[in-house]
C-alpha cells in the first residue's frame, strides 16, 4: 500500500473517532422572537405528545401563565389578558434536547455565527443541549449569558473537556480553544481536574478514546462521588482502550456513536484476530489491514448473537446509545479533502480513494445495522448530531428513522430520555401542569412522519412565543 493510502487511513481514523467540530450552523431567517413580556397564552385545540405513552393526545386546550403550564383541559376559560391561538390540527412536543453537541467551536467562528447558531436551536424548538466536549470556562460563560437573557440560546448541560490519556487525539484544538481536551494520565490528574470541572458547572464528564484502565476506574469512581454523570466515546472504529461493554460494567450510562459497539460484536474469527492485534499493539499497517478487511465485510463482520447480548446488557444497565449518524454524512468527502490538504496533494492515489470509500461505506452500513437492531431490541437511544448546526438535529432524526427507529422512540430520544439521563425529568421532557412552558408546535403529526418536526408553527420558550416569520 502506498504512502498516500497509509496517510489517508490515519486521517480517516481521526475523522471517524467522532468529529467534534461538525457544521457551524447557518444564520436563521425564518423565525423571530415574540413579546418580551409573559402574558398568559392559551393554545386551543392542540394535540400533545405523551412521551410516556408514545402517542398524541386528543385535542385539548393548554394554558400558560407566568411561564409555566397552568392547565390542560377541554374548553378552558382563559384569563382576560391571555393571547389565544387556534392550534386545531397542530401538535405540541416538549422542548427538544440535542444530546451530542460541541458548541465551543462557535466562539471562534466568523461574524455573528455564534449568536445565530444559538438562536437557531431555540427557534427550532431545541431548548436544551448536552455539550460533550469543550472548554468548561467557555461553556460556563455561554450558559451564563443565555441564562441572564443576554443571548437567546438553549440551556446547556456540559461535560467540559474531552478526557483522554495522552497523547491527545484532538490536541490541536487546544491552540484556539485551550482546555478543549485534557490529559488524564494519573490519579493525581483525576483529583485535580474533576473537582475543578464540578466547580465550573459541569454536570458530567466525557471519557474519550485512550484510557489507562486503573486511572479510568478511579475517574469513574470519583465522578460518582462528585455526582458527575459520564458519557463515553470509545474512539476510532476499532481497537478501543475502554470498549463499551467494559464501560457499561463500570457504570457508564451513555455511549456515544453507533460505531462504538462494532469491536465488541465482531464475529468469532474477526474477534480473535482483532484481540490478538490489540494485545501485540500493531502499527498503523496492521490496524489498516484489519480495519479495511472488516469494513469491506460490512454487516457480515457482525455476530448477531453478540449484538443481541450487548443490547440486553444495555437494557439491563438502563444505558442509552447516542448514535450520531449525522457524523457519517459527507465523511467520504471530508476524508478525501483532509487527506489532500495534509499531504499537500492535488489528488489522491487510487488505493487511497478506495480505502476511504471502503471504510466509510462499511461504517455507514454497520452503524445503520447496529441502530436498526438496537431499536428492534428496544434499546433506548438519544438524538444527537455531533456538532453545532441547529438544522442537523432534525437530519439526525431523519437518519435514525431511515435506520429503523420508530418515530415515537425518536421523539422520546429528543425529550423524555435525555431528561431522565440528566436527572431533570421533573422539569423537562413532558408537557404537564406545573412544568416550565418550553414546547414546539408543528403543523402535522410527526408520529406519522418524523420530517414534520421541521414544519414549525410556533415555539414557546420560557413562557414566551417565538413566531415563524411570514416572508412577504
Amino acid at each position: 500500500m502506498n504512502k498516500s493510502a497509509v496517510s489517508s487511513f490515519v486521517i480517516l481514523l481521526g475523522i471517524m473517532s467522532g468529529n467534534p467540530i461538525g457544521s457551524l450552523g447557518t444564520p436563521i431567517e425564518e423565525a423571530e422572537a415574540g413579546s418580551a413580556t409573559r402574558e398568559p397564552i392559551l393554545l386551543r385545540n392542540i394535540h400533545l405528545f405523551d412521551a410516556a405513552a408514545g402517542a398524541m393526545s386528543e385535542a385539548q386546550d393548554l394554558l400558560i401563565v407566568d411561564g409555566n403550564i397552568a392547565a390542560l383541559e377541554d374548553d378552558l376559560d382563559p384569563p382576560s389578558d391571555a393571547e389565544t391561538i387556534d392550534c386545531a390540527g397542530r401538535y405540541a412536543i416538549p422542548g427538544l434536547f440535542d444530546s451530542h453537541t460541541h458548541l465551543s467551536h462557535l466562539v471562534n467562528a466568523q461574524g455573528d455565527s455564534l449568536r445565530s447558531a444559538l438562536e437557531g436551536f431555540v427557534l427550532r424548538g431545541i431548548t436544551h443541549v448536552r455539550d460533550v466536549g469543550g472548554p468548561a470556562d467557555v461553556l460556563s460563560s455561554l450558559e451564563e449569558q443565555i441564562a441572564s437573557g443576554e443571548m437567546l440560546g438553549p440551556e446547556i448541560f456540559y461535560s467540559g473537556p474531552m478526557l483522554e490519556h495522552s497523547p491527545l487525539t484532538w490536541g490541536r484544538f487546544n491552540e484556539n480553544l485551550p482546555g478543549f481536551t485534557v490529559a488524564i494520565d494519573s490519579m493525581a490528574d483525576v483529583d485535580s481536574i474533576l473537582p475543578a470541572l464540578a466547580s465550573q458547572g459541569a454536570c458530567m464528564i466525557k471519557t474519550f478514546n485512550k484510557q489507562d484502565s486503573a486511572v479510568c476506574r478511579y475517574m469513574l469512581e470519583e465522578a460518582r462521588r462528585l455526582s458527575l454523570r459520564v458519557v463515553h466515546d470509545p474512539g476510532g472504529p476499532l481497537f478501543h482502550a475502554l470498549p463499551m461493554d467494559v464501560a457499561l460494567d463500570l457504570g457508564v450510562m451513555s455511549i456515544e456513536h453507533a460505531k462504538a459497539p462494532w469491536p465488541v460484536v465482531l464475529r468469532d474469527d474477526l474477534r480473535r484476530e482483532h484481540d490478538s492485534l490489540l494485545v501485540v499493539g500493531p502499527g498503523e499497517m496492521g490496524k489498516m489491514g484489519f480495519a479495511i478487511k472488516a469494513a469491506g465485510l460490512g454487516v457480515e463482520s457482525i455476530s448477531e448473537d453478540r449484538l443481541r447480548g450487548l443490547a440486553e446488557k444495555m437494557k439491563e444497565k438502563r444505558a442509552y446509545l447516542c448514535p450520531t449518524l449525522f457524523v457519517l454524512e459527507g465523511a467520504e468527502e471530508m476524508a478525501i479533502e483532509e487527506s489532500r490538504k495534509q499531504m499537500g496533494a492535488d489528488s489522491l492515489s487510487a488505493p487511497a480513494l478506495q480505502m476511504i470509500r471502503t471504510m466509510v461505506g462499511g461504517m455507514v452500513a454497520i452503524s445503520q445495522h447496529i441502530v436498526r437492531q438496537f431499536a428492534a431490541y428496544e434499546v433506548k437511544m438519544l438524538v444527537g448530531q455531533d456538532g453545532g448546526d441547529p438544522a442537523a438535529t432534525f437530519t439526525e432524526m431523519r437518519l435514525m428513522k431511515e435506520a429503523g427507529v420508530p418515530e415515537a422512540e425518536i421523539l422520546r430520544g429528543a425529550t423524555l430520555y435525555p431528561a431522565q439521563w440528566l436527572g431533570v425529568d421533573d422539569r423537562w421532557g413532558a408537557i404537564a401542569p406545573g412544568r416550565p412552558a418550553d414546547l414546539l408546535v408543528v403543523d402535522a403529526n410527526p408520529l406519522e412522519d418524523i420530517t414534520r418536526m421541521e414544519a414549525t408553527f410556533l415555539v414557546v420558550h420560557q413562557g414566551r412565543i417565538l413566531r415563524p416569520r411570514v416572508e412577504p
